[in-house]
C-alpha cells in the first residue's frame, strides 16, 4: 500500500472561528480552497469570483514570501505547457464566446494537459495532513505551485493564517478598504456556493440571535476610527459565538 506524504498544518484560533461559525470542517475548506486554484486565472483570465479570490491568495503568497520555481529542462513537458498556454491565452483574448461555454472550454483543455503532463511528472495528486486527513491536489493547483515555486504546506498554512472574520468586518462593513482573498473566497463559498446556500445549519436560533448581536455592535462601532480596537471588539464577539456553538453542539 502506498503511503502518501504528510504535512503538519496548525489551524488558527480565527480559522476555527470562522469555519465553526460557517458550518464547515477546517480540512472542508482547505479542499474547496485547492479545488478552486486555476491556471487559466492565474495567467489573467476571466472566471468566476471564487476562482480568482483562491488564485489570488496563491499570488500574495509569492510576494510575499517569494519562492523560485525549479526550471525545466524536459523538452517534452516545455512543449507540451507552450501548446496549452497558446491555448488558453488565445482562449482569454477571443471576446465572441460567453462564459459558460469559454468556462467549459477551460476544463476541457485543462483536462487534456493534465492527461498528457501527469504520466511524465511528479506531480503529486494526493496528501495527507498529520491528523490523518487525505486532501486531493488538482492538476491546476498543482501546476500554480510549480510556476510560483510554492511548497504546497507552506501555502496551505498561509491560506489558515490569513483568514480573519474579525479583521474582514472591522477594515469592510461599510466601504471596502482592502479585501484579504482567503477571508473573501470563504464568505463568497458559504454565502453563494450552490452546496452550502441549500445547506441546514444546526442550531438555527443561536444563528439568529448572534446575527441581530452582530448588527448592534456594527451600529456601536460604526464610529469607531481606531481600526485596532475595532477589530478587537469584533475578535471577542465572534469568539462568543463560537464557544457557543461548541457548548451547545452535541
Amino acid at each position: 500500500m502506498e503511503t502518501k506524504r504528510q504535512i503538519k498544518l496548525n489551524y488558527t484560533q480565527e480559522f476555527k472561528i470562522a469555519c465553526k461559525i460557517n458550518n464547515l470542517k477546517p480540512e472542508e475548506l482547505i479542499q474547496y480552497f485547492i479545488s478552486y486554484v486555476s491556471f487559466y486565472a492565474f495567467i489573467g483570465g476571466n472566471m468566476e469570483a471564487m476562482y480568482l479570490w483562491a488564485t489570488t491568495a496563491c499570488i500574495d503568497f509569492k510576494e510575499a514570501h517569494g519562492g523560485e520555481p525549479k526550471p525545466v529542462n524536459n523538452h517534452r513537458i516545455q512543449e507540451i505547457c507552450l501548446k496549452y498556454i497558446k491555448k488558453l491565452t488565445a482562449l482569454n483574448m477571443s471576446s465572441s464566446a460567453s462564459k459558460m461555454v469559454a468556462h467549459y472550454k477551460i476544463v476541457s483543455l485543462m483536462k487534456e494537459w493534465s492527461s498528457e503532463m501527469l504520466p511524465i511528472t511528479d506531480y503529486e495528486l494526493e496528501i495527507e495532513t498529520t491528523d490523518g486527513y487525505q486532501l486531493e491536489l488538482s492538476f491546476d493547483f498543482n501546476l500554480v505551485c510549480r510556476m510560483n515555486g510554492t511548497e504546497i504546506q507552506e501555502l496551505l498554512q498561509y491560506f489558515i493564517n490569513q483568514i480573519s472574520l474579525a479583521r474582514e468586518r472591522a477594515l469592510n462593513l461599510y466601504q471596502v478598504v482592502k479585501t484579504d482573498p482567503s477571508t473573501a473566497f470563504l464568505l463568497l463559498l458559504s454565502s453563494k456556493h450552490e452546496s452550502f446556500k441549500n445547506k441546514i445549519m444546526p442550531q438555527q436560533e443561536m444563528y439568529k440571535k448572534y446575527a441581530a448581536q452582530l448588527q448592534k455592535l456594527d451600529e456601536r462601532l460604526k464610529g469607531e476610527s481606531n481600526l485596532e480596537h475595532k477589530t478587537r471588539n469584533y475578535n471577542k464577539f465572534y469568539l462568543a459565538w463560537y464557544n457557543a456553538l461548541n457548548q451547545n453542539i452535541n
